[in-house]
């Protein structure tokens, strides 16, 4: 029955924007999602579904919002059980220590850097895929640890009551940065 219902709305394709799975027993988001992208309304209820899928987070970029609804109740979505940290040394291969440098003094347009990377189209390639630390707000590319914060939703999303706050991915560079983040920045990791 998902799958038939899923299948119709892929053959919607740009145009499908609404869908609806709510109690189906799902265990995860259809992958699919990421194929539609006029969809408005996402409407995942009741289910057993515990995470966000990936192809969700470039529907829900909160700077080019496209999704303006999702219904999520009633799935162990958010359900915060702690892990214990331990300390791990940051071991960087030389390719990530030199490019979190490159970055970093392109951000602070060094001529000289500014110069030489216009003669090496594949590191210009490489530091294009840099990110920022919400922490620190230093650049890098291997990401050290996906967190997680929950923020209140944009006020011109339509969301049930009960939805207070919605999961903001969030990169930190460094177990340094880690340990200097505020309580409401959670670490996801594998149990």
């Amino acid at each position: 029955m998902t799958e038939r219902l899923l299948i119709k709305a892929l053959s919607g394709g740009k145009n499908t924007k609404i869908i609806t799975l709510n109690g189906k027993k799902m265990t995860k988001m259809p992958s699919a999602l990421g194929k539609l992208p006029g969809l408005k309304t996402l409407v995942l209820q009741n289910n057993l579904i515990p995470k966000v899928c990936p192809e969700l987070c470039n529907l829900t970029q909160f700077q080019d919002l496209k999704l303006r609804e999702f219904y999520c109740e009633g799935n162990p979505l958010f359900l915060q059980q702690p892990v214990i940290s331990t300390q791990q040394e940051n071991v960087w291969s030389l390719q990530e220590i030199t490019s979190r440098f490159v970055m970093n003094q392109l951000a602070e347009n060094n001529p000289f850097l500014m110069d030489g990377i216009e003669r090496y189209p594949q590191v210009r390639s490489m530091i294009s895929q840099g990110k920022t630390c919400a922490i620190c707000g230093q650049y890098f590319i291997t990401v050290w640890l996906e967190c997680v914060r929950f923020v209140p939703p944009p006020k011109d999303w339509k969301i049930s009551k009960n939805l207070k706050l919605v999961p903001l991915q969030v990169l930190i560079c460094s177990y340094k940065c880690f340990t200097q983040r505020d309580p409401n920045l959670f670490g996801i990791a594998q149990v």
